[in-house]
């Protein structure tokens, strides 16, 4: 986006930011920030993006406005009910400050959302609620090279940590305990499909939600303007409300986390198009030299799956995301035997299933992809015109 001077009409907004000494309202103007959730969280974070003036925003956030959170979010009204989240809170932003941009995603964080979108933006804020979103916001991140601050609230509990994987400290996946982990794990198969496990709704008040919310754009606000933010990165801060308190630790980083090592930057750049073929991408790497590419999904996909029954033996080219395809589905509609399916992992020039398309993959647009070749290791960014 093009840098621009602010006018004398914007400087009245903004005046009393002007009186901070090391302020620039045109660097919060031209920043970009990415927040993660449209709840009661961010609802809050939105609000105070929006009041400062932070210029560009995306919000991703799956759900639609329910009556329960009318108690603590402070953009959705009674008849916003059954509207999706991100929509609502997009024209709520805009309403306090519609000198800014915002842009609204319904979708999940982790099928909607293409590494280079992410590589798009500044900074992360983490407005979740589950282990198994905070993950994937990390994986995102640390495959970006972006910043992000994780917010987390209770009844009169919360907490705040910022990671950055341009250092050397600790990522969010470095703190999951076992525990932690065997609860994410529950949401998933041993074949790795999605179980049908009910979200538990988490007790929480208007009051944390506020305070934890404020933290994390004060945290982004020092971030964006080059300043000493309330945590270094790795560090986690936790408060409570009864009794008060407050207290921050340092989360050791973990040597075996594989997060820190999935960065991947652009090597070469692709034009999206849904009809290209797996073929025709490998293909056109050989051509460019890269030879005997191997090219690696990030999130593996379900291809074919057939019936175990060989008096029945249907056949369906499913093309979903494993993590998406619910267990509940895999007996056979036709005769309700087990079924197998095959797992596309990567492809290689010798693979079944290369005349599969981008739109076949559930590749999200601006996705980066690792692909191994004998000149080494490149980053394909399949970029939107």
């Amino acid at each position: 986006m093009d840098s621009f001077v602010i006018t004398e009409i914007q400087e009245s907004r903004y005046d009393r930011h002007h009186l901070i000494d090391w302020w620039e309202q045109n660097t919060l103007k031209g920043s970009k920030v990415l927040v993660a959730g449209a709840g009661a969280l961010g609802n809050e974070v939105l609000k105070n993006l929006a009041l400062l003036g932070v210029g560009n925003i995306t919000v991703i956030d799956f759900d639609t406005v329910s009556v329960t959170n009318l108690t603590r979010s402070v953009l959705f009204r009674e008849s916003d009910i059954g509207l999706p989240k991100v929509e609502v809170a997009r024209q709520r932003v805009l309403e306090i400050n519609p000198e800014i941009q915002i842009q609204a995603i319904h979708s999940d964080l982790e099928f909607g959302l293409g590494i280079g979108d992410v590589r798009a933006h500044d900074v992360i804020i983490g407005c979740l609620d589950s282990i198994n979103a905070r993950y994937y916001i990390n994986q995102l991140a640390y495959r970006a090279g972006i910043p992000w601050i994780n917010g987390g609230i209770g009844v009169a509990e919360g907490e705040v940590s910022f990671f950055d994987p341009n250092t050397e400290a600790a990522c969010y996946e470095c703190g999951i305990s076992n525990q932690m982990w065997e609860r994410r794990n529950q949401r998933y198969s041993c074949q790795g499909l999605k179980r049908n496990i009910p979200d538990v709704a988490m007790p929480t008040t208007a009051p944390i939600a506020s305070i934890v919310g404020a933290m994390q754009v004060q945290q982004a606000l020092l971030f964006l303007h080059g300043k000493p933010g309330l945590l270094n990165p790795g560090e986690k801060v936790f408060l409570g409300l009864n009794p008060w308190m407050a207290f921050k630790v340092q989360i050791q980083r973990q040597e075996a986390c594989i997060a820190h090592d999935i960065n991947i930057a652009p090597t070469i750049s692709v034009e999206y198009n849904e009809n290209l073929s797996v073929q025709e991408i490998l293909e056109n790497l050989e051509k460019d030299g890269f030879k005997e590419p191997l090219l690696w999904l990030r999130n593996e996909v379900i291809g074919l799956m057939q019936c175990l029954n060989s008096d029945c033996g249907y056949q369906e080219q499913v093309n979903t995301p494993l993590r998406q395809f619910p267990e509940s589905k895999l007996a056979c509609p036709k005769c309700s035997h087990e079924r197998d399916f095959e797992v596309i992992r990567n492809f290689s020039l010798t693979s079944s299933g290369l005349n599969m398309t981008l739109k076949d993959l559930c590749l999200p647009k601006n996705e980066i992809l690792h692909c191994e070749t004998t000149k080494g290791q490149i980053a394909i960014q399949f970029c939107q015109t």
